[in-house]
């Protein structure tokens, strides 16, 4: 943090990021992000009693002028004295204990995935290295600077997948008294990603099985569970948590229950004669998981192959970006090329309404689409 005395002339031409403090009124802050193209006030005031500080918002700088903004740091902060008073010690101070509180919850109430906030939070690169922070320590500027590196690394889906978890924690830690202040979450805008189109041709396809046949994936968990994904258009969640309690081989069902749905509907996938032979390559490595974690997972199954993914990608000679994701739109793009109606696809992908299915591949603009759209009543 730098201290100094803001002047408009001072403020407008300050171009590298972080808190600034204002000397004058001591707790005024102002946050500088992008390059100096985001400014935002606020205030700081340090709560002795609960030994943590309480920031407060003010707004955007082209909105609130310096003086303006003294003015208004002052009213704010006669209201921070009730802030002040001694109040308990929260149950819960650090962010991976708000997250082990707010998946427990949803585990409890039978929640849509309840483990997503979880699995997300705990990827290297995302938000693993925090936490053991406590949850007030944690700044929008350093939270805005880790967004744009998952952006980079993973993608803005990825991004914006982490940062409605972030959201999500803090606001039920905030609801449930676990922690006192803001949710910092919200101070960033939260950017939805345009739905991806990419599918894998004919000839990627053919790389990518080529390359699971390699020595360097042939004897492990990643052949037949990328395989598999071609194989059924499953979501990568789903079948890294398949369990064997719902796997009827000899019907060549699996059931996928409503808990695990990101519809909230049963799916019923109608396996394969070459999937059935895939999942029996996987009996007897685990009682309950048909694809166990290696490295012992705190759900006991594989929680994230996307790195085994790239490697797969490299190892195939495929330069163009694709996530597991896609093997799902590519599954579906092929059959829709083999001439399956649409309604098929709609079931076969646990579509909800066949309009879903529609928007998801509407990019194809294949005759194939076309034929079977027109046959849509309104």
């Amino acid at each position: 943090m730098k201290r100094m005395h803001f002047t408009e002339a001072n403020v407008r031409a300050l171009k590298t990021d972080g808190e600034y403090a204002d000397d004058e009124v001591k707790y005024l802050r102002l946050y500088v992000t992008a390059g100096g193209t985001v400014k935002k006030w606020g205030i700081y005031k340090w709560i002795a009693a609960r030994k943590c500080g309480v920031r407060r918002s003010l707004g955007d700088y082209i909105d609130l002028p310096v003086d303006d903004a003294r003015k208004a740091a002052i009213a704010k902060y006669v209201g921070l004295k009730e802030d002040a008073k001694p109040a308990p010690k929260p149950a819960v101070t650090t962010l991976g204990a708000a997250l082990a509180e707010y998946t427990r919850s949803l585990v409890l109430n039978k929640g849509k995935q309840p483990r997503w906030a979880d699995e997300t939070f705990r990827r290297k690169g995302v938000y693993d290295d925090w936490l053991e922070r406590p949850m007030g320590d944690i700044t929008a500027i350093e939270l805005e600077g880790r967004q744009s590196k998952i952006t980079k690394e993973r993608g803005p889906a990825a991004a914006t997948r982490a940062l409605k978890g972030f959201r999500a924690v803090f606001a039920y830690a905030i609801r449930r008294r676990l922690y006192r202040g803001d949710n910092t979450g919200m101070d960033l805008k939260l950017v939805e990603s345009e739905p991806r189109e990419r599918v894998l041709n004919d000839r990627e396809r053919g790389q990518v099985l080529a390359a699971l046949e390699t020595d360097e994936f042939k004897f492990t968990i990643w052949r037949p569970f990328f395989r598999l994904l071609l194989l059924t258009g499953v979501r990568w969640g789903n079948l890294a948590a398949a369990n064997w309690k719902d796997i009827d081989l000899n019907a060549a069902i699996w059931t996928i229950p409503r808990s695990e749905s990101k519809m909230k509907n049963i799916m019923r996938v109608r396996l394969r004669a070459d999937a059935v032979e895939l999942f029996r390559e996987q009996v007897g490595k685990d009682k309950t998981w048909v694809f166990p974690s290696p490295k012992k997972s705190r759900t006991g199954h594989i929680v994230e192959p996307g790195y085994a993914w790239l490697r797969v990608l490299e190892a195939a000679g495929i330069e163009e970006h694709a996530t597991p994701h896609d093997l799902r739109r590519t599954f579906g793009s092929v059959l829709l090329r083999g001439g399956a109606p649409l309604e098929v696809v709609k079931e076969t992908l646990g579509h909800r309404n066949i309009q879903t299915t529609e928007r998801h591949y509407a990019f194809m603009d294949d005759p194939t689409v076309r034929k079977y759209l027109d046959g849509i009543s309104g």
